[in-house]
């Protein structure tokens, strides 16, 4: 509901919007009454409760009191954004100071940038009250202030209360229900300008007491007719207004006034009517005049036209004028939160004075630093931050932040425990949002503008001169003065990952350590634990046993006896409301409120106290995550483990809480402490490094480790008996513990959840510890020292084949056989007897099981193409073992065999071993399969040409063999020039013309005698190549021509 006022005074456009926040009343039928009605007679509906719904009820008595704190409390979306919250009537009263010369007494609370105000009357809080009551101000009025506003303030009071004004109050009331026309009543109650919505995400949080939400809390929750947000001209103020609005017929909208005919109306009584309508966006008002309560006749007057009424006329723009100096000059002065500031004109002064209370009274006159209205500004300032915070489309982290700081520097956390540990964790929650991934954190680092600080924020000094507490504002109609407004956006909220995660620990810790302030739980009959302290829900008043600022008190009750029986009837009364409300700590039902989102059943009886202790502990769990996953990232993984441990010994607390959260994975938790110790063993040059960031604790770490000892202790926790003992390291030693550590958080997280990942994680920590063994066994000296490890090993690697067969794994099933081939030849190689003699029958069995997993591993795997790494590992792996094989059988051939079964097994067996080497030269072994081809090849050509001395020359074989030898010697020479082995084409040439000049000398036939000399000659002609390469230095002769050292590095999954 918008709508535009203009007024064309002085030339000058005034503008004015309106938007209703908050609507109580219907609205009411307007009957306008006939001439000579008797308003002096009561009518039948008046004071009814039949009558309340349209909001009359409140002409007869205004209530004073400090309402601008619970207007923000209705509509903390408000602060902050608007420049004032405040009564209308106080509006008036600052807006009418250029044609009002008396006296104006107001206090002003800075919230973020809102001014909130209110009237302070002197007579009823400083003169009328006993001396023990608000004694700091008193003393402060006393020595400040001239002591004829004292009089005029008492001669006012005692005005307001004279038959006069009684009976001129009760007669606009009796006007008012006379002129109502009464209908079905329409529930328009609440109607309330939703804000931003609440995120689901939000957990429940305290609210603030109603007792503390206010400097006075009234008996009776007094709420306006109307809260408007009132824009008037630039500024902008939320107001709460009581005057009814009638309206029928052609005119839906009037506000109606009853004006004496025999008295003329006045400039003051003419501006209160035109900001009355702006305030409430009425167009008309109508004008019932009497005589003597006798209703004479009507007049319709348009609100723009009320500046230019007869006897009544006023500027609009100097109202506008004044606004505007008044506010620009509260803005930049009243500009700390938490201080309170006295808004004072005395009566015919020319200037308006600004006294800062906080800054200009001790802390011994305010009663050790205590005056009324901190706790409710605190409040105030709780509310607004958590509303800021809980809201979709407000969430200013920086502002956020200065409000809660603000809050806890005003709250006692002995006396608030609920507040300021609530006001702790969202600190926290600021730095580390609840919906952040750990693995993907979002923190990144802004830059720090320092343009936006903010002028009222922490870094003010609080030792501020008692001149420079009080402000003073020069009233000129003529010139009114403007001041700079000061205020800009808090400075965000800046720092990377690691600051903002430490931060956030810190505030955790502080919210832990506030928890002892909580009301001792004690047992009810029923066994169950309930605390005595009462949670107030919003908006709902409950009893509560205070005593009030200042209580009236009739002549008649002044005994000490009278004052007893009412002791006994508020105890009493007291006692009541708290056997009544058994529950009013306990958290909000199923119904009332949103469960907090990772938990699953909420349970109702949880209190306030074990609520946020889940919340903080839930917090540090993610903080201490989110470290965890920052470091491991980062290659800190010591400090990765070390985080790891706190953050377990935090979950081991929250599983014993009453409302265990499961935000956090316990697997995720230990599988990560398992890479943690992998990644030391991958990388264990750093291993003292790793160790010292293991032992380094950070003082946050420190603090919250102080409340973890205590929970452990009070929970009864021991952590060697939990099932997450294993992520708890206190020394890095050895690669070997690290691995057995590693495998043993991937076996803990296993028993919890089977995921693939944590079996992928565990089959490969088990294939690094065996490749560990494996490594140790070759290069241990002894027989006995390399069968111990590899039989340490050998399980192991078992373990971690099942495990990959589940999931599936080919790459990983592969390599594991692979390694589990290169065990046995290791096994082979300490079953070797120290002389060599023939193979033994545990060499060939252990040579037979490594043949055997390395065809499974090439099995698995099926082609190349499919992963060409495992792939090129175990054909040379089992390349490498026929070929030892192979050359143990020729050199020191089975006994047990003929000479010709002995041989023909040594050539089946390097005949696999060359059927396994890959003469492809993209592979990257080319060279070396290159060269073992030739070695190869030479062995099998010497077998052969060996062969051919024992076999007659009729012998129908024979010459099959010649040709085998010689295309062996042939395929060796040639790649033996293709490896540049000089040294070893020249013996395998030589072979062959050995070859060929035996043959000649056997022959019987010239002309085979010449084929085979021939055949001689070509060999010596090929050898010139060689020769010119070597003349030329284009190959040089290596002292030792042996075959090159095979790489039997084990490989390891990546």
């Amino acid at each position: 509901m918008e709508e535009e006022k203009v007024d064309n005074m002085d030339n000058e456009e005034i503008k004015s919007t309106a938007i209703v926040k908050y609507s109580l009343p219907t609205p009411a039928q307007f009957m306008k009454l006939q001439c000579n009605t008797d308003l002096n007679l009561p009518p039948s509906n008046w004071l009814s409760s039949s009558a309340d719904s349209y909001g009359l009820q409140h002409v007869l008595s205004h209530p004073k009191g400090f309402s601008s704190f619970r207007m923000a409390h209705m509509f903390p979306d408000c602060v902050g954004e608007v420049d004032v919250v405040s009564d209308a009537e106080n509006i008036k009263k600052l807006l009418k100071i250029p044609y009002h010369k008396g006296h104006i007494s107001m206090m002003v609370h800075r919230i973020e940038n809102t001014l909130l105000l209110d009237d302070f009357d002197i007579y009823k809080h400083l003169l009328k009250t006993a001396e023990t009551e608000w004694e700091w101000l008193r003393k402060f009025f006393f020595e400040n202030i001239n002591r004829a506003t004292c009089e005029e303030d008492r001669n006012l009071y005692v005005k307001n209360r004279r038959r006069e004004a009684l009976k001129e109050k009760s007669l606009v009331s009796k006007f008012l229900y006379h002129s109502l026309i009464e209908g079905d009543v329409e529930d328009t109650t609440n109607l309330v300008e939703s804000s931003g919505s609440n995120s689901e995400q939000d957990p429940i949080l305290p609210e603030p007491s109603p007792s503390t939400e206010c400097p006075d809390p009234p008996a009776s929750d007094h709420k306006y007719n109307r809260n408007v947000v009132w824009t008037f001209e630039d500024i902008e103020m939320l107001i709460g207004t009581d005057m009814p609005i009638f309206g029928g017929g052609t005119h839906p909208c009037i506000s109606l006034r009853l004006r004496d005919m025999s008295k003329p109306i006045n400039v003051l009584t003419g501006i209160d009517y035109w900001l009355d309508n702006l305030m409430s966006n009425v167009p008309e008002v109508v004008m019932c005049y009497h005589l003597n309560g006798i209703v004479q006749k009507y007049e319709l007057i348009k609100t723009e036209d009320l500046p230019r009424m007869d006897n009544s006329k006023f500027s609009p723009k100097l109202i506008r004028d004044v606004a505007q100096s008044i506010l620009s000059f509260l803005k930049s002065n009243a500009t700390k939160a938490g201080h309170t500031y006295w808004l004072f004109k005395g009566k015919d002064e020319e200037v308006v004075k600004l006294y800062d209370l906080t800054s200009l009274c001790s802390e011994k006159d305010m009663g050790n630093g205590q005056n009324p209205f901190t706790i409710p500004v605190a409040m105030l300032l709780y509310r607004v931050a958590r509303n800021m915070k809980h809201s979709t489309d407000r969430r200013q982290p920086g502002t956020i932040r200065m409000l809660l700081r603000n809050c806890l520097k005003l709250l006692p956390e002995e006396k608030y425990p609920e507040i300021v540990t609530s006001s702790l964790y969202m600190l926290s929650d600021l730095y580390v949002p609840a919906n952040t991934n750990p693995e993907c954190p979002g923190l990144d680092e802004v830059d720090q503008d320092e343009d936006t600080e903010s002028f009222y924020d922490d870094d003010l000094s609080e030792n501020d001169a008692k001149e420079e507490a009080t402000k003073i504002l020069v009233l000129n109609n003529n010139s009114l003065e403007k001041f700079k407004n000061y205020y800009k956006l808090p400075p965000p909220i800046v720092g990377g990952v690691e600051e903002r995660c430490l931060q956030a620990i810190q505030h955790v810790a502080a919210g832990l350590n506030c928890l002892k302030y909580f009301p001792k739980q004690e047992m009810t009959a029923s066994g169950d634990k309930e605390e005595e302290v009462k949670m107030a829900k919003p908006f709902e008043p409950i009893p509560m046993p205070y005593a009030k600022l200042h209580e009236e008190k009739s002549p008649q009750e002044t005994t000490k006896k009278g004052k007893k029986k009412d002791r006994k009837k508020k105890l009493e009364k007291c006692q009541e409301s708290v056997s009544e409300n058994k529950n009013a700590l306990l958290l909000k039902n199923k119904n009332e409120a949103q469960p907090l989102p990772t938990w699953r059943e909420p349970i109702h009886s949880i209190s306030w106290k074990d609520h946020l202790k889940t919340l903080l502990y839930e917090k540090a769990v993610l903080v201490y995550a989110t470290l965890a996953e920052y470091h491991f990232v980062h290659g800190n993984y010591g400090t990765s483990l070390r985080n790891i441990a706190h953050l377990a010994r935090c979950q081991l607390v929250m599983n014993k809480l009453q409302y265990t959260s499961y935000a956090l994975r316990e697997n995720c938790l230990l599988g990560r402490a398992g890479d943690c110790c992998i990644m030391m063993v991958q990388t264990w040059i750093k291993s003292e490094q790793y160790a010292d960031q293991l032992h380094t604790n950070l003082d946050e770490d420190f603090k919250i480790m102080e409340q973890l000892e205590q929970d452990e202790q009070f929970y009864n926790i021991n952590i060697g008996e939990s099932d997450m003992r294993c992520v708890f390291v206190y020394d890095i030693r050895t690669i070997e513990q690290m691995l057995l550590k590693g495998v043993e958080c991937y076996e803990a997280a296993l028993k919890l959840s089977e995921t693939d990942s944590i079996l992928r994680r565990l089959g490969n920590s088990l294939n690094e510890v065996a490749s560990y063994y494996l490594n140790m066994a070759k290069v241990s000296k002894s027989e006995e020292d390399i069968i111990e490890t590899c039989m340490k090993g050998e399980p192991y690697l078992t373990r971690g084949l099942e495990i990959f067969e589940k999931i599936k794994d080919d790459a990983n099933i592969a390599l594991l056989y692979a390694n589990m081939g290169h065990l046995h030849r290791l096994l082979a190689h300490a079953s070797t007897p120290a002389e060599r003699g023939e193979l033994t029958v545990q060499e060939k069995l252990h040579y037979n099981k490594a043949f055997i997993n390395y065809k499974k591993a090439l099995q698995v795997l099926g082609d190349r193409k499919y992963c060409p790494g495992v792939w090129d590992a175990v054909k040379w792996e089992l390349s490498t073992a026929l070929f030892n094989m192979g050359s143990i059988m020729h050199e020191n051939p089975p006994s047990g065999l003929s000479k010709t079964e002995a041989e023909k097994e040594v050539i089946e067996t390097l005949q696999k071993a060359l059927q396994y080497c890959d003469l492809d030269e993209d592979n990257p072994k080319f060279p070396l399969y290159q060269y073992r081809a030739a070695v190869i090849h030479y062995r099998i050509g010497s077998l052969y040409h060996s062969h051919i001395w024992c076999t007659p020359n009729d012998s129908s074989n024979r010459k099959n063999i010649i040709q085998l030898a010689k295309i062996n010697y042939e395929k060796a020479a040639k790649l033996y020039f293709q490896s540049s082995d000089a040294v070893n084409y020249f013996t395998a040439q030589m072979q062959r013309f050995a070859l060929s000049e035996y043959l000649t000398e056997t022959a019987s036939a010239l002309n085979t005698k010449i084929k085979h000399l021939q055949h001689c000659l070509s060999i010596i002609l090929e050898l010139e190549e060689m020769i010119i390469l070597l003349i030329e230095k284009k190959i040089d002769i290596a002292e030792d021509s042996k075959e090159p050292s095979e790489e039997t590095e084990n490989k390891k999954v990546l």
